[in-house]
């Protein structure tokens, strides 16, 4: 049996092979599209602290409501790339994937935008703002434990045309650091070099700014806190500011 022979067979064999293997994705699809969706269901992936911006039944709810009952419906007749785009509309969703699962089961399965700080305008109006930048409503299924932000913040739906690099950059920190993440829960933003942290415990506020030493700055102010608070005495300074490398300046009250 020469060389060319064999190479012959065993093209004639990887043939045979593909066209099985074609020939079952084929049945498998035709058999998957007269399947009947039995279930619509979803899933959310919690966020920090078991907390959801929105719940899986109101998703299934507002699916329901765009695209009609999906339940008995054939699989082939449901557009499942339609309703990913779909749910990517709501201001909660950063990822949607919509698959069949077993047993017709059709789920929609949802990844949630991290917030990271909640704003309030100077309409009084309170929104959160996550990672990317994007602005979510308020939920009304829970609060977010995030830092309050408040300063001359303008009436505005695009959150980028803030000069506030140096705002996301120590929110993003809080977020990080435990110990800064639970000494503050406020920010008051008076001008984009100037932000002032207000501390659940200590000096009335922190005056911070978004730089390259932002870590460097939140570590002085642990050891500040650590060491110098306890012995001076908690109430001794009305503020201290980190913005001086390698220093904190310190303010005392009036009455010290």
């Amino acid at each position: 049996m020469n060389k060319a022979y064999k190479q012959r067979i065993k093209a004639f064999f990887w043939l045979v092979l593909l066209a099985g293997l074609t020939g079952v994705t084929l049945m498998a699809a035709r058999y998957q599209a007269d399947e009947l969706i039995t279930s619509v269901e979803a899933e959310v992936l919690l966020l920090d602290k078991g907390n959801n911006l929105i719940l899986p039944e109101d998703i299934v709810k507002t699916v329901i409501k765009k695209f009609g009952p999906l339940e008995k419906l054939p699989v082939d007749l449901v557009d499942m790339r339609s309703i990913e785009e779909f749910l990517l509309t709501s201001p909660y969703v950063k990822e949607a994937r919509v698959f069949l699962g077993a047993s017709g089961k059709l789920t929609l399965s949802i990844r949630q935008r991290m917030p990271i700080m909640r704003i309030v305008d100077n309409a009084g109006t309170h929104w959160y703002v996550d990672v990317d930048t994007c602005r979510m409503p308020v939920s009304r299924n829970f609060t977010a434990r995030v830092p309050l932000v408040n300063g001359n913040f303008p009436v505005t739906k695009d959150v980028r045309t803030w000069p506030m690099e140096s705002l996301f950059d120590i929110t993003l920190m809080l977020h990080e650091n435990e110990f800064m993440g639970s000494l503050i829960d406020q920010l008051y933003v008076e001008a984009n070099d100037k932000i002032w942290l207000v501390p659940r415990m200590g000096p009335s506020k922190i005056l911070i700014t978004g730089t390259s030493d932002l870590e460097d700055q939140a570590e002085r102010i642990q050891k500040f806190y650590n060491k110098a608070l306890p012995s001076m005495g908690w109430d001794t300074y009305a503020y201290i500011d980190t913005r001086f490398a390698g220093q904190i300046v310190a303010k005392k009250r009036l009455n010290q």
